[in-house]
C-alpha cells in the first residue's frame, strides 16, 4: 500500500488551543509526506520551549509527551485553515506565531485522522 499523500481530519484533535480552534480543523484535508506519519516527542503550543535552550531543558526535564501521528508544517496548515475558518487561523497566527516559520510542525494524531490518496 502507498503512503497518503494527504490526511483529513476527522475527529477534534487535542491541545492547548481553545476548543473551537480545534473544532475548525475537522473535514479539513492537509497534505503529508511520505515520512509523516510518525511516533515525535510532542509539546503544547503554549507550554512547549520557545528557544534552543528551553528546548533542551524541556527535554532534560522529561517533559515532552511521545505521541504517533501525522507531522504536518504547521504554517502550510494555517493557511489552508484559512479558507474554511478564517478565525481560527486567525488565532494561529495571533498566539502562535512563533510556530508558523515553515520549520515547525503539527502533530495530528493517528486517531484524528484519515489517510487519503
Amino acid at each position: 500500500m502507498a503512503p497518503a499523500s494527504r490526511i483529513r481530519i476527522i475527529a477534534c484533535p487535542p491541545g492547548e488551543a481553545p476548543l473551537a480552534v480545534r473544532l475548525a480543523w475537522v473535514g479539513l484535508e492537509l497534505p503529508v509526506t511520505p515520512t509523516s506519519r510518525k511516533l515525535a516527542m510532542t509539546s503544547g503550543v503554549f507550554s512547549g520551549p520557545r528557544g534552543v535552550w528551553q528546548a533542551l531543558g524541556a527535554l532534560v526535564l522529561g517533559r515532552y509527551g511521545v505521541r504517533t501521528g501525522y507531522a504536518v508544517i504547521a504554517r502550510d496548515a494555517v493557511n489552508l485553515l484559512q479558507a474554511r475558518d478564517p478565525l481560527a487561523a486567525a488565532w494561529w497566527r495571533e498566539h502562535c506565531g512563533h510556530l508558523l516559520d515553515g520549520k515547525r510542525l503539527f502533530l495530528f494524531p493517528t486517531a484524528s485522522c484519515e489517510e487519503r490518496p
